[in-house]
């Protein structure tokens, strides 16, 4: 079954995005053709999506709570080599009554590489089923949001 495309599409110009962090391209990230691997992407993507995530989970989080990947889509743009310092643009592209989307792209030297979109669904500990995103998690997100 295909993946629907998402609504508008994902920004792919670094000043999109209120929050950035860097990696790099390790030897450990290469196939066999020399670039890094498709499943490196997911773990450049994972870390700019877990850094954004503790920035607003600390300040927000319900007590009793906590989030859960529940999609993820990549679409690759360009290759990624060894060496090269990588970009990773992420903000909120929405805030639902239990989970939110993020989207997030990967630039090396103001080139797009990849684009992505997530949803995170805020669960109870407990029960292990959704709940609302408390108002001080909106609050702490709202810097964040997409323009």
């Amino acid at each position: 079954m295909a993946t629907p495309a998402p609504s508008t599409p994902i920004p792919t110009d670094p000043a999109a995005y209120p929050f950035r962090v860097e990696e790099r391209v390790r030897f450990n990230d290469l196939d066999s053709l020399g670039h890094a691997n498709n499943n490196a992407f997911g773990v450049y993507f994972e870390s700019g999506r877990v850094a954004l995530h503790r920035a607003v989970d600390t300040a927000a989080k319900a007590p009793g709570t906590q989030i859960v990947l529940a999609r993820i889509a990549i679409d690759y743009k360009a290759e990624l080599l060894y060496g090269q310092t990588v970009t990773v643009g992420v903000g909120f592209a929405r805030l639902g009554n239990t989970s939110w989307t993020t989207r997030s792209a990967l630039f090396v030297e103001g080139r797009c590489a990849a684009v992505s979109e997530s949803v995170t669904v805020l669960i109870d500990d407990a029960t292990r089923r959704p709940v609302p995103l408390p108002d001080a998690l909106r609050a702490a997100c709202a810097p964040y949001v997409l323009t």
